[in-house]
């Protein structure tokens, strides 16, 4: 997949612009403020239906107007093209998009039509933030390849919602008793136990997927002496392990979710189930193993989070499955800064393998490191000043 051209209409700091991008790679520079990480985040709202840095839709209007236009232009591996327009007005809070002039009903329609990693300075969250930020953007990553998993977090979501609604207006209204509420979330508990085993189940198979590219990743970057580790942490392996029957597991979470039902009363709120699942990422160096969090350097987070974004890109290629199927789009916000010159210089080796890559950055001079590596007619280059594109080869 690729994104053959974009137009912005009061966007952030777009008035209206329009650019016409390459199918290898895009080298997008300026100073900061012009609005270079406009165009990245303008790709995400029409690939993740959302913004990649969490604006809000109303935060992203041009000062002074009431709404702002997206409209993309992509075309896939067999060459067939996809127009996709995203209008939002501010007055009624409206998001409405349109494929190939049709309107769209339904957001999740539009999640893996356009597959798209996103890496910016923002990912430091991963390895340095709160487990809600490693989820999040896994949940992102395997929804793109399977509708099938969106729809089993959109199914939690809705459980999580309802149930959590019960246990807070009864912590202040006190209308059932205890043995009637305790009946009524043992119903919602029956649905949460069903969708949770087939969360964790396609979880715990992308960890075994996943783990493999990141180390191959990591080998694309550095020497041997670096090993990376991903695990993860469930409610549903509390007393049991990953290598449980799936009986068991639901049995075990079972039970564990009976014994903090007097618990989940008095707080008013739900204390078990995947959305507390934690992602670990861990080094291992020189036979030692690590918590990244804790014990890695500026330079190690960063290093691991370009393997991990290149990793995600490998696993779409891999496990995209038929309209998800294809190569990702790649943007890349700042990606240099915090690397050595024998890190920039291996990214920018190997990128050319990575399809289409918009990269950003306020250092021109970048361009002729990349230029190494992209034939003249696969680079093209965009310089942004206050919200327009000025310069572009």
């Amino acid at each position: 997949m690729r994104l053959d051209s974009l137009q912005l209409i009061n966007f952030k700091n777009y008035g209206s612009c329009t650019f016409a991008f390459s199918a290898g790679l895009n080298f997008i520079y300026g100073n900061n403020g012009n609005g270079k990480t406009n165009i990245l985040e303008a790709i995400s709202f029409l690939s993740y239906t959302k913004s990649f840095l969490q604006s809000s839709e109303a935060d992203c209007i041009k000062y002074g107007e009431s709404g702002f236009e997206i409209n993309g232009s992509f075309i896939n591996k067999l060459d067939t093209g996809f127009k996709i327009n995203l209008k939002y007005s501010s007055a009624g809070q409206n998001k409405n998009f349109t494929l190939n002039s049709e309107k769209v009903n339904k957001l999740n329609e539009i999640l893996g039509l356009f597959p798209l990693i996103t890496l910016s300075p923002y990912d430091l969250r991963l390895t340095a933030g709160i487990p809600h930020e490693r989820r999040r953007n896994f949940d992102l990553l395997i929804s793109q390849v399977s509708r099938v998993y969106l729809d089993d977090i959109r199914c939690l979501s809705r459980i999580l919602r309802q149930k959590n609604a019960l246990l807070k207006d009864n912590l202040f209204s006190k209308k059932y008793s205890f043995d009637e509420l305790k009946q009524m979330l043992a119903l919602w508990n029956d649905e949460l136990i069903a969708v949770s085993l087939k969360i964790i189940v396609r979880r715990m198979d992308f960890i075994e997927n996943f783990k493999i590219m990141l180390a191959d990743s990591f080998r694309e970057l550095v020497d041997s002496s670096y090993e990376p580790i991903i695990e993860i942490e469930s409610d549903l392996f509390r007393d049991c392990n990953a290598e449980a029957d799936l009986d068991f597991i639901s049995d075990n979470f079972r039970k564990n979710l009976e014994e903090k039902t007097e618990l989940e009363i008095k707080r008013g709120v739900s204390l078990l189930g995947p959305q507390r699942d934690n992602y670990i990422f861990k080094f291992m160096k020189n036979g030692q193993v690590f918590d990244i969090r804790t014990f890695a350097s500026q330079g190690e987070h960063k290093l691991f989070i370009i393997a991990l974004k290149l990793a995600e890109f490998k696993y779409i290629r891999q496990f995209g499955e038929g309209s998800f199927k294809g190569d990702p789009i790649f943007i890349l916000d700042d990606i240099f800064s915090e690397l050595d010159k024998a890190k920039i210089d291996r990214v920018c080796e190997i990128l050319p393998g990575y399809n289409q890559l918009f990269i950003t950055t306020t250092d021109k001079g970048y361009k002729e490191k990349l230029g190494k590596y992209f034939l003249n007619n696969n680079l093209k280059t965009f310089e942004i000043v206050n919200g327009e594109s000025v310069y572009a080869n």
